[in-house]
């Protein structure tokens, strides 16, 4: 099963530090141009100029995103913005949150994990990645040998074993402690007792461990420790993870819809085509009129006894399920049968395997894409029902994998509570 180690963090001096709440950060995937400059005008020390930096004019081979994130990581050491722990560790980690306007907490232990490819079905996967993140997450591992981010992977936990973990950590003051704009509020312990270090591994060992989030970091990390003399550099063969219990009552799995954009009138017609051969056409009216409430709750329904979804245009809103005379093999779920019938012959015709992503866009709003839809930004939306976690753990075991951004696991865990460094982690 899956193998976690404690590790030597690397942490932020809070006592050099203005405001701990402006020096961590989204991953770099959902940083957009906006928030970049966002995040690196709050503080000096954003993390975010090691995990997503800037391009710059004149950027060349020696001077770039990726030698500037190596040098501030080293000048951070060297004048104590960041520490390296004298002992290795494992942090629990509590992340305070509001969904609309419902407190959640969302409980995770960071452990330094074993890297392992996907075929010894002990880290698994549930979805399908792109190749221009993972480029670009190489060159940044390669030169600053460093996870900024953690990835944020779930394990069963029917015993509820990680409330005795935080006991051992009850009345402790957390060393890390911040609060962010948006309300968030995160609170970080570390663990160094040999006995409650190996309670925590022995536990933890015996379960499989399911990739939330992070699947373009963890196959980079493959990749890189794959690089290295046949993998004699065991640092090098370990990646940071926050790991959660499927079972934590602040585990929240949002849907994610598609959004099409920017359609030919040659794609608007093949569409209708795709929808007309193969799905029944359950006809809601006009976008303008449409009770959006009952409507979702339909397609929950649909979605369970029919592997139904929503189909939104800016005249007609609908719910699409399969038609009776067509089979969908190994196809068990809305989603693979929305990429494998309609997204892919319309996005990704022939030999292409990736969808056009300027044609594409998966908002987690319902509102919001029906809106796109409604007022003209956007040709089409699909509207899809949340997967439950359990689903995507069966739908892993089974060797499948989901189609990129099936889930959206809310919030997402920022980066720089604690970073670990190959050259000093163990």
């Amino acid at each position: 099963m899956a193998n976690i180690k404690p590790f030597r963090g690397i942490r932020f001096n809070c006592s050099l530090i203005d405001d701990p709440g402006k020096v961590i950060t989204p991953p770099y995937d959902v940083i957009n141009d906006h928030e970049q400059d966002k995040l690196h005008s709050s503080s000096p020390y954003n993390i975010v100029r090691l995990e997503y930096g800037k391009i710059l004019p004149g950027d060349n081979e020696d001077n770039n995103r990726y030698t500037r994130a190596a040098d501030l990581l080293n000048n951070w050491l060297d004048t104590d913005i960041l520490l390296l722990e004298d002992k290795q560790s494992y942090y629990l980690y509590e992340q305070h949150f509001s969904y609309h306007n419902t407190p959640c907490i969302r409980r995770g232990i960071a452990a330094a994990l074993k890297l392992q490819p996907y075929e010894d079905n002990v880290i698994l996967p549930h979805e399908r990645t792109m190749t221009g993140p993972k480029a670009d997450r190489l060159e940044l591992l390669k030169a600053t040998r460093t996870n900024t981010s953690p990835i944020f992977t779930l394990y069963p936990d029917p015993e509820n074993r990680v409330e005795d973990f935080f006991q051992l950590i009850a009345g402790k003051e957390p060393v890390f402690e911040s609060k962010e704009h948006d309300g968030q509020f995160h609170r970080l312990w570390k663990i160094t007792d040999s006995s409650s270090l190996s309670e925590i591994t022995t536990y933890i060992q015996s379960q499989p461990l399911l990739i939330a989030d992070g699947h373009h970091r963890y196959e980079t990390a493959l990749d890189y420790s794959r690089l290295l003399i046949e993998g004699h550099e065991e640092s090098a063969g370990y990646i940071l993870t926050f790991m959660v219990s499927m079972q934590d009552p602040g585990l929240l799995v949002l849907p994610t819809h598609r959004l099409l954009s920017g359609l030919s009138s040659e794609q608007q017609t093949s569409l209708k085509r795709i929808i007309d051969n193969n799905f029944s056409v359950h006809d809601y009216g006009n976008p303008s009129d449409l009770n959006r409430t009952e409507y979702f709750v339909d397609l929950k329904n649909l979605s369970v006894s029919n592997n139904g979804f929503g189909f939104i245009t800016h005249g007609q809103v609908s719910l699409l399920t399969p038609k009776n005379d067509m089979k969908y093999p190994g196809l068990s779920l809305p989603v693979d049968i929305l990429h494998k019938t309609i997204l892919q012959p319309l996005l990704a015709p022939g030999e292409k395997s990736e969808v056009d992503k300027d044609l594409i866009t998966y908002p987690h709003d319902l509102d919001s894409a029906i809106d796109s839809v409604l007022y003209g930004s956007a040709n089409a939306a699909f509207i899809l029902d949340t997967v439950p976690v359990e689903e995507v753990l069966k739908h892993s075991r089974a060797g499948n994998v989901m189609p990129q951004k099936t889930t959206f696991f809310f919030p997402k865990l920022p980066g720089g509570l604690v970073l670990y460094n190959m050259d000093h982690g163990f």
